[in-house]
């Protein structure tokens, strides 16, 4: 269940005519035909799209460290 805090908070993003232009953006990108290569541009835009919408930052990848290393 949403708490009254996140119900205010996903109504004011349904209210948002930016939100509404990137989900828009989103839709059109995620329709390109299989078989047309995709313009760097428009990937680019998309993935920008996705980037603002993601709320939830990534934890830190754990450090791996490497004791024998050639170049």
């Amino acid at each position: 269940m949403l708490s009254e805090e996140e119900r205010k908070e996903m109504k004011a993003m349904a209210a948002s005519a930016s939100i509404r232009e990137e989900f828009e953006q989103l839709r059109a990108a995620s329709r390109c035909p299989p078989g047309q290569p995709m313009d760097v541009d428009q990937l680019l835009d998309f993935l920008t799209t996705i980037s603002r919408l993601s709320t939830q930052p990534l934890p830190p990848r754990p450090f791996v460290p490497y004791s024998r290393v050639l170049l």
